[in-house]
């Protein structure tokens, strides 16, 4: 059997427990029911109603399966086919469909364009056209361990000094924010208005500046009653205005938001005097009209007068796809090539930016000549999985990043991802994008006590959903893709994670006895 050639359906619903039942008996993942599992791959595998019943699992449900990536039967598996909530594992799933798309090298273009120029007089508004890059922000290429940046505005300035090379000088007519591409998506089916409230919740647009986040600062009065201070990156044109108060010891604390109220953006909450600062990173509400105003920033430092006002140009779910090209016989005046394709599979993984996935997808489906609205592109990511026989029809796809709470995948669909990499051209290019055990990404702090780069995995978190899929180099130099997903527990998420990592770890070092 080839690499990366896994059988589904024959030992997925067993166990494999003459050397690994001590071990999950140890680790609190045992259950008493695996003694009566079933070989056959079942055709449903609903969570039970309480997951926890058996007193030998006080850790919650686990979906675990490890398999040599060389085929054979799998070396650990205890509900390896049940459905679960895999958070942001469902990642993998997503970007290795985008590599085989769209190719590792592709580039997505942001153009600015006008009816003409005349006397360096912009004709009509300009037009800043989104091109669903993810990544139109100040991030440094390649990701090197962690996030870098340049100043916020920095791709912006470097349009707005395009359009002064181009001989514009005014624009008098204000700014178009041409979002069309696809449909700008608010409120994703699973996604709960506290997560709307930040970076990782965000809108999904066409044209989305900075990550559709800002970063905030706040610091309270010297007492109670009194404006807080707060730093706001970006905030262009001071479009957002502060109003988060200073309360005492004995008054309830609003959380930060950024609210829309008229024409403006307000942040709100509030902060108890003495406190120490606060920082948050929260979702712009409307991602399409601030990058148009973070544009008409630009051009404004550059010396190029600007009136008028910033609007948007939108199509709602459903809506047809507007025929191209966009603008026919308009003058291109500036445009901006994202970072390869690549590059932004590796932020999706390794940072686990969910906007990001959610725009790399809908580019996935126009490429595959879909409708770009979020229907069409699942509809088209789960027809390739289910030819590739990555997952099968008990898996329920509700987003790109797995945020969503209506999404399910199994440990055996997130392994059979794995595995089926080692097959493909973009394989190597797309494992070498998952977080590296104490060097990188979400890894970067945990299994500091294994050797460099033994573990590369997708981490996922959310309210009583721990997962993590990835490989495990041996202690032989053997490779195992496994995947290991915890829901519905009652136990710390800290206490949960290390039970994982120290399956994993037992895995790495070949211990297969306690």
């Amino acid at each position: 059997m080839k690499t990366g050639q896994v059988v589904r359906g024959s030992v997925y619903g067993g166990w494999r427990h003459r050397f690994w039942a001590p071990l999950l008996l140890l680790l609190g993942i045992w259950s008493s029911d695996l003694a009566h599992a079933t070989t056959a791959r079942p055709t449903n595998s609903p969570v039970p109603a309480d997951p926890e019943s058996s007193p030998l699992t006080p850790g919650g449900r686990w979906s675990v399966l490890v398999q040599d990536v060389r085929g054979g039967a799998p070396m650990l598996s205890q509900n390896a086919t049940a459905p679960q909530l895999p958070a942001s594992t469902a990642k993998l799933l997503t970007t290795a469909y985008v590599l085989h798309t769209l190719g590792a090298q592709d580039r997505l273009l942001t153009r600015v364009l006008a009816q003409g120029l005349i006397a360096g007089r912009v004709v009509g508004p300009l037009i800043f056209l989104g091109g669903g890059d993810p990544n139109l922000s100040s991030r440094i290429f390649p990701f090197n361990g962690r996030t870098q940046r340049r100043p916020a505005l920095s791709p912006l300035r470097d349009l707005a000094e395009q359009l002064w090379q181009a001989g514009v000088r005014e624009v008098p007519n204000g700014i178009l924010a041409d979002t069309r591409l696809f449909p700008t998506e608010y409120a994703p089916t699973g996604w709960t208005p506290e997560d709307q409230r930040y970076w990782y919740g965000a809108p999904i647009s066409a044209l989305s500046f900075n990550d559709a986040m800002v970063e905030v600062l706040v610091r309270p009065g010297a007492r109670s009653g009194q404006r807080a201070s707060a730093e706001i990156t970006p905030n262009p044109l001071g479009f957002i205005r502060n109003a988060v108060m200073t309360v005492g010891a004995g008054e309830g604390v609003i959380p930060l938001r950024l609210e829309i109220v008229g024409e403006q953006w307000v942040l709100t909450g509030s902060i108890r005097a003495r406190a120490a600062p606060v920082g948050a990173m929260l979702a712009q509400p409307d991602p399409p009209r601030f990058a148009g105003l973070a544009l008409q920033q630009a051009l404004l430092d550059q010396g190029i007068r600007v009136t008028g006002e910033v609007r948007v140009r939108a199509r709602g779910q459903g809506s047809a796809a507007p025929q191209r090209p966009f603008y026919p016989g308009h003058v291109l005046l500036a445009q901006r090539h994202s970072s390869a394709i690549i590059d932004a599979v590796t932020v999706v993984n390794k940072v686990s930016e969910n906007t990001h996935a959610e725009i790399l997808l809908r580019d996935a489906d126009l490429a595959q000549g879909g409708n770009g609205d979020t229907h069409s592109s699942l509809v088209r990511l789960q027809d390739w999985l289910l030819r590739e026989g990555i997952i099968d029809h008990q898996a329920e796809l509700a987003d790109a990043c797995g945020l969503s709470r209506n999404a399910r995948l199994s440990a055996a669909d997130l392994v059979h991802a794995l595995a089926q990499s080692y097959q493909q051209p973009w394989g190597a290019l797309w494992r070498a994008t998952l977080p590296v055990g104490a060097e990188d990404g979400t890894l970067r702090h945990r299994l500091q006590d294994l050797p460099l780069g033994t573990v590369r995995a997708k981490t996922g978190t959310l309210k009583d959903v721990l997962a993590l899929a990835g490989l495990i180099r041996g202690d032989h130099g053997q490779e195992y893709a496994f995947a290991i997903l915890v829901n519905h527990f009652r136990s710390s998420p800290g206490a949960i994670r290390s039970r994982m990592d120290d399956l994993v770890r037992r895995i790495a070092l070949g211990e297969s006895a306690l």
